[in-house]
């Protein structure tokens, strides 16, 4: 059982109010009273609950963000999208990126709920819905973003992935295309494998059977996307047609086609996801699925704040700690995709 500010109070022998006035560094408690009650808060592993220290030392005015990748432009523009609407509402952001890192966003998650922000926002890919659900209990307001397995378990802000999936998959098979590849992103990607589920839906959905052999991984980075690419296309029945999870990928993709004499469109059809500003400043422009990541931004913000403003009695693993909020992708339609010339034999 969790110990509680009462517990501490009656092994010490002492008030609620002088535990209080020592978690918080107030004056008024002898040195070695607050020796005692620090030494019993360590014996049974009290760690101050981040939202009630709050209502007694006043709120930071700071919220935390975790990312997995400050370089990635769909990261940047999340970043962009909390920034504005965090500063609008009056808040400033302490910003860290886990790169994807088991270990690294178990820490940065420890560090943003036990030290001085008035609530988080976090996207991972590595912390499993219990250990959220476990954040979202210790008392500090949480907001997941981008996480489907999270949702039930605690507030999620999220684009639909299955529905892009088939959306960007269905477009091509429209376009007359059957050998359709797709590049994974990062391993544990639950966007990915969202994103993954939908090509699978829309190829079953016109009786194809997926081929495993059109399927690799590109680790959502361009350099991941060229590896992936030059596999798939050096296949004997190569694709006609290469669905990839991000831009970056997409562009990388694009590239390795160019290194083996192949033309975009006219050999392979490209499509990504992300509409990064690239996107359209490439030859051919990028065919993407938009995400709305500036919106998806600032409505993480928008659900914090109520829940940072939520009485101290309505419970964040209550209803409000089921929250959730799905946004569409857009197709947006450039030049790099068009009907096949012919199926590869």
């Amino acid at each position: 059982m969790v110990p509680t500010i009462r517990d501490i109070a009656e092994a010490a022998n002492v008030s609620t109010a002088t535990v209080s006035y020592v978690i918080n560094n107030k004056p008024g408690v002898s040195d070695e009273t607050r020796r005692r009650i620090r030494r019993i808060m360590r014996e049974m592993n009290y760690r101050p609950n981040p939202r009630a220290r709050g209502l007694a030392i006043g709120r930071t005015g700071m919220l935390g963000l975790m990312i997995p990748d400050i370089t990635d432009p769909f990261y940047v523009n999340i970043v962009r999208g909390v920034e504005a609407e965090a500063n609008q509402l009056g808040y400033t952001l302490n910003l860290c990126t886990t790169h994807g890192d088991a270990d690294r966003e178990r820490k940065v998650a420890e560090i943003l709920t036990n030290n001085g922000v008035d609530g988080v926002i976090m996207m991972t890919y590595k912390l499993s819905p219990s250990e959220l659900k476990e954040l979202n209990e210790s008392g500090m307001p949480l907001v997941v973003i981008d996480n489907p397995d999270a949702a039930g378990q605690v507030p999620t802000v999220l684009v639909d992935n299955v529905a892009l999936g088939w959306t960007a998959t269905t477009y091509l098979l429209e376009l007359g295309h059957r050998q359709i590849a797709f590049i994974h992103g990062v391993e544990g990607s639950n966007s990915s494998a969202g994103r993954y589920e939908g090509y699978v839906k829309a190829l079953e959905s016109r009786g194809i059977q997926p081929n495993p052999d059109l399927v690799e991984r590109g680790g959502f980075s361009y350099e991941g996307g060229v590896k992936a690419a030059r596999k798939l296309l050096s296949l004997p029945n190569r694709p006609t047609a290469i669905f990839a999870a991000n831009d970056q990928m997409a562009f990388g993709v694009m590239n390795a086609a160019a290194e083996l004499g192949l033309s975009v469109p006219e050999d392979v059809s490209v499509i990504g996801v992300d509409d990064i500003e690239a996107a359209a400043l490439v030859v051919p422009g990028l065919t993407t699925l938009k995400q709305p990541t500036r919106e998806i931004g600032a409505c993480a913000v928008q659900i914090l704040e109520g829940l940072i403003k939520a009485p101290e009695n309505s419970s964040v693993a209550g209803a409000s700690g089921v929250t959730q909020r799905v946004f569409k992708a857009e197709l947006v339609v450039r030049g790099s995709c068009a009907a096949p010339r012919s199926e590869t034999s």
